[in-house]
């Protein structure tokens, strides 16, 4: 038995080819737009061409041999360019995007039709690997779809042409390809059936394997597949320019999504807090080169947190314990810090080896700036407004002899930084004259001075976006500047002004930057950070082991040790529509990027706990419906039941009947009776409509099936041959 696709034209089947291909080619080429970092110029330029060739498929077509061996000679020292450039593995991903514009722009032969499939399959591997995007899932659909309807039409055309693979050439190059008009030939409710039973049919087999396959880090496994990013979005790094927290907050995409228990409380204003800064020089806070040091050694990998935090683990997988699991989802190219919300128990990632601790800032990075969605999950988050201070001589001296050096030039080593003044006389004489006030000659505990030091800023200076600094003689240090003046300012000068006056006091402090609040978001319960939401605030040492938040910024809470906390469910949100889409991005995070070996386990137990449900349910209607057939059986036969069966009998045989003798489908049977004339008469007039426009090499069949088709249209009924023959000789014909 032939193909159904044998009724449409060869023409419209090569179209159409074309027009797959192409469109494979240009949905694996935009998948390199969602990695974050590689350069996307030769992924422009191809689907550039790629559209053009969808428009006018005609200049493609009559592109010289001779061009497309040239451009195949090209790509060598392109890929060498990219090789000396670049890493591997960006110029592994532009190599495969020249490769795939040159295949989808000049397939012909079957085994060209394969290069171009598998050359989009490595890719789109490649960028899965690579990326963790709700747009690459979508795309990822979208080219399983056009792969299958690809490769179906291949074979139609193979079959029809015969391996005659010259005949196809010269058609391409003559023909004017109308690929609206193809796709329009080859339209059909038969072939949207098909189409989408194989696509769900792949789809389901898909999900199985997904949940079934065996959980591995291919990039963690694989050093070959560790793309880094060679820079910061959001400009948290080692170092901190006054300027650079505010110039974050003209960005208003997210940053970070914080997957919250359904149960839990949350604080009314979350801090996220990602690193804290000790050494100042001229309005730059960063950290200093003793703990710089400190943070890039071995020491500062997880396993030596025993010796600092006793009571805090960090691990590959979450405890069997009972309590709130926080779950962070860092977008690529923030920051290689870790935006953690206060204290926590324990803390579960993906690789503890490209985990950096600073335990002197409490603070938790990534060896590297990531080119991927970063996932971590703490558990046990106290909210208070503290962090544990750990002594600089936490380690052993030996230890810590090898990785940091003496200051150079009189530059002061921490712990001392936590103190240190500018070096700017007059500038530092600005602040101690402030502290002098605020605390009026007394020792002041930690907490009220600190909110006298907030008052006493907001006397004098409120909130601004914009700062222009004043001109003062004798005096450059630009927060020293700004302090003795009255003008305002943003937060990174609040916060600056204050630790150094708390410093000028006597007391212990450092900056500290991060994310303040967020956005809830209703539709699946987690909070939405936006690099708008960017902030710099402050931390005072209490003097009995603990760093108090203190944030100076006008409109801030007053400095406290417990903030208010509210419950998940009393807390609001937006639920406009670009809420809607960012939950949509979460969920498959949740469900899909973070499916992990314990997330395996708990579907494969949901999933048979549903099958062994619906197998109950069965075996208990089969058994009931058993008992009703064995009941009526074995029921007495009346006459009125007798009289009913054969009438059922009856009408199931007649329906069978018509649909047979009149070879309708079921659409066309059910709308017989609501339309004119004769529906086989109307059959076979369609049928002759299809066939007179199309040409086709078997004559002798051809004018048979067309006289038949002629005699059921126009004869009396008498001389009708039989319809349901002839009507599938026509679907048969090629």
């Amino acid at each position: 038995m032939k193909s159904k696709s044998d009724r449409h034209s060869l023409e419209d089947l090569l179209a159409l080819k074309w027009m797959l291909g192409a469109l494979m080619g240009l949905v694996c080429i935009t998948t390199l737009f969602n990695i974050s970092g590689h350069n996307k110029i030769p992924a422009l330029i191809a689907s550039a061409v790629v559209v053009v060739a969808l428009i006018k498929p005609i200049w493609i077509a009559r592109v010289p041999q001779i061009v497309w061996k040239g451009y195949a000679i090209a790509i060598v020292p392109l890929v060498l360019i990219d090789v000396l450039a670049k890493d591997t593995i960006p110029a592994l991903l532009d190599l495969n995007t020249w490769l795939i514009l040159f295949r989808c722009l000049n397939h012909n032969r079957r085994r060209e039709e394969m290069q171009l499939a598998l050359l989009c399959l490595f890719l789109i591997i490649m960028t899965g690997i690579l990326t963790a995007t709700l747009v690459f899932g979508f795309q990822l659909l979208i080219f399983a779809g056009l792969a299958i309807s690809y490769l179906v039409i291949n074979s139609s055309i193979e079959t029809k042409a015969e391996g005659d693979y010259e005949m196809l050439e010269g058609m391409r190059k003559t023909q004017r390809m109308n690929l609206l008009s193809a796709l329009g030939s080859v339209f059909s409710t038969r072939l949207i059936f098909l189409g989408t039973s194989m696509f769900a049919s792949m789809i389901f087999v898909a999900a199985i394997v997904f949940i079934a396959i065996p959980r591995i880090d291919i990039e963690d496994k694989v050093s070959l597949f560790k793309m880094k990013s060679k820079q910061t979005l959001s400009g948290f790094s080692d170092s901190i320019q006054l300027g650079e927290v505010t110039d974050i907050k003209n960005d208003d995409s997210v940053a970070l999504r914080v997957d919250v228990p359904e149960d839990a409380s949350v604080p009314l204003t979350p801090y996220w807090r990602m690193l804290a800064l000790d050494q100042y020089s001229s309005g730059s806070f960063k950290l200093s080169e003793s703990l710089n040091a400190l943070q890039r050694s071995p020491l500062a990998s997880p396993y030596h947190s025993i010796r600092y935090w006793p009571d805090r683990r960090f691990s590959q997988s979450p405890t069997t314990l009972e309590r709130d699991r926080w779950t962070f989802f860092l977008e690529p190219e923030v920051s290689r810090y870790l935006p953690i919300l206060g204290t926590f128990k324990h803390m579960t990632v993906a690789s503890l080896t490209d985990l950096s601790i600073d335990p002197h800032m409490h603070s938790i990075a990534l060896k590297e700036t990531n080119s991927k969605m970063v996932s971590y999950q703490l558990e046990a988050i106290d909210f208070s407004g503290m962090v544990p201070d750990v002594p600089a001589n936490s380690y052993p001296k030996f230890l810590t002899d090898s990785f940091t050096e003496e200051p150079r030039g009189g530059k002061v080593r921490y712990p001392e930084t936590l103190l240190a003044l500018p070096e700017e006389k007059a500038a530092a004489n600005i602040f101690r004259l402030a502290a002098s006030e605020i605390s009026n000659g007394e020792r002041l505990p930690p907490l009220e001075f600190a909110q006298k030091a907030v008052n006493y800023l907001w006397k004098d200076h409120s909130y601004s976006m914009s700062v222009g600094l004043p001109q003062v003689e004798g005096l450059k240090d630009p927060v020293a500047r700004w302090f003795s003046s009255e003008l305002p300012g943003h937060c990174e000068f609040f916060a600056s002004s204050f630790v150094l006056t708390a410093r000028s006091a006597g007391y212990p402090a450092r900056v500290v930057v991060g994310f303040k609040g967020g956005t809830w978001n209703p539709y699946e319960k987690y909070f939405m950070v936006r690099n708008a939401d960017a902030h710099a605030w402050a931390e005072i040492y209490d003097g009995v082991g603990n760093w108090i938040r203190v944030d100076p910024t006008p409109g801030s809470e007053a400095p406290v040790v417990n903030p208010m906390t509210e419950l998940v469910s009393q807390r609001y949100g937006e639920a406009d529509s670009s809420a809607f889409l960012d939950s949509l991005r979460l969920l498959w995070y949740r469900r899909i990027v973070n499916f992990d070996e314990a997330a395996q386990k708990e579907a494969a137990i949901q999933l048979k706990d549903f099958f062994l449900a619906y197998v109950s349910v069965a075996e208990r209607w089969a058994k009931n419906a058993g008992d009703y057939l064995y009941f009526w059986v074995t029921s007495p036969w009346g006459f009125w039941r007798i009289l009913y069966m054969i009438f059922l009998g009856a009408i199931l045989v007649a329906a069978f009947m018509i649909q047979r003798n009149m070879t309708l489908n079921v659409r066309e049977l059910i709308l017989a009776p609501f339309r004119r004339g004769d529906p086989i008469r109307r059959k076979a007039s369609k049928l002759l409509g299809k066939l007179a426009a199309r040409e086709f090499r078997d004559r002798e069949r051809f004018e048979k099936v067309v006289s038949d088709l002629q005699r059921l249209r126009f004869g009396s009924k008498e001389s009708w041959p039989n319809a349901r023959l002839v009507f599938r000789e026509a679907r048969r014909l090629r």
